[in-house]
């Protein structure tokens, strides 16, 4: 979630002759997710931290019986409309941000407008209590919970210019959107498989903290300063934006290694546990792109290579070392 406020309620005036209607809003909302939510990135995202996670989860309760089902193929399904409510949601809190620094998304350009963005939300909210209400009022109200959180979010950094002005502040109010989601992950999992305690969900909710605070400040790490951006280096200073983006890498890694321990594993299983650890090849050649400024900031694409990588690797070594079974 960027810094930033929403002052007006649309990006444009509709002209006269532009009437709304279900088809045409239909339309330019496709678009919109197109542009700004590619579904190859959000749902291999949703589908990667779901089973991340859970398989976390499995690995530090051999005694539940996890496996693919409804309930694991409906959770990614939540965990992905929520990801597309966070994008609506940031779309219209940072236009005036967007408006100096972005003018050519939709928002500001006029592609869409907030009517249609709203209503959007409304038809999210109403999937969500489909996808979970039957499942258990608990994860219906979890989620309720965490979408309200989000819209209280824009109202926050209205009422505060702290919130709005200072990255670091507006990332520790922001940041339980993406906690609690993960908490939503351990309540289906306990929910599905009657297991699952609170230091196990401390443990895999931390790993998966540390996975996307190194794409969050890699996102946010520039080689120069720019007066006005939301830039972690702005705040920080490039050195010290960089550790925190290889921290977090690291810390990660670390974590994945020792929920496994492949040092106390043999043959195939043994190089599936490290396999977590490749995923630093990515955090390299994002480090080397952007230390020879071949890109002004730390380039998104190894970033999100991290991500996938490292989620995919814990859930392979997840389904080698606790479900050999798995899908069965």
């Amino acid at each position: 979630m960027t810094p930033s406020s929403v002052t007006g309620p649309a990006s444009r005036p509709r002209p006269a002759d532009e009437p709304r209607s279900v088809a045409r809003s239909a339309l330019r909302l496709r678009a919109f997710f197109a542009e700004r939510a590619p579904t190859r990135i959000y749902l291999t995202y949703a589908v990667l931290w779901v089973l991340a996670l859970q398989g976390t989860l499995a690995v530090l309760a051999p005694e539940s019986d996890w496996r693919l089902g409804g309930s694991l193929l409906t959770e990614i399904a939540t965990v992905y409309l929520a990801l597309l409510f966070i994008r609506v949601v940031d779309e219209q809190k940072d236009l005036e941000y967007d408006r100096q620094y972005n003018p050519d998304r939709p928002l500001p350009r006029g592609a869409i407008d907030v009517v249609e963005l709203r209503a959007a939300m409304v038809l999210i909210v109403v999937a969500e209590l489909a996808l979970t209400g039957w499942r258990s009022p608990l994860l219906a109200g979890w989620l309720l919970l965490d979408l309200g959180y989000i819209c209280f979010l824009v109202q926050l950094e209205r009422w505060s210019a702290r919130v709005r002005d200072r990255i670091f502040v507006n990332l520790l109010v922001s940041y339980p959107v993406q906690a609690l989601l993960s908490v939503h992950i351990w309540l289906s999992f306990r929910q599905a498989t009657g297991t699952g305690p609170v230091p196990d969900a401390v443990f895999g909710a931390l790993l998966c903290a540390c996975v996307f605070l190194h794409y969050e400040f890699a996102r946010k790490t520039g080689a120069r300063v720019v007066p006005g951006a939301s830039l972690y280096s702005n705040f920080v200073g490039l050195r010290g934006s960089v550790a925190l983006t290889s921290g977090f890498a690291l810390g990660a890694v670390g974590l994945a290694l020792a929920l496994v321990r492949p040092w106390e594993l043999h043959g195939a299983v043994a190089l599936a546990g490290w396999l977590p650890l490749s995923a630093l090849g990515f955090v390299w050649g994002g480090g080397e792109r952007f230390a020879s400024l071949r890109t002004s900031t730390w380039p998104p694409g190894p970033a999100m290579g991290f991500l996938a990588w490292c989620y995919l690797g814990v859930f392979i070594t997840a389904l080698v070392v606790a479900r050999p079974g798995f899908g069965g």
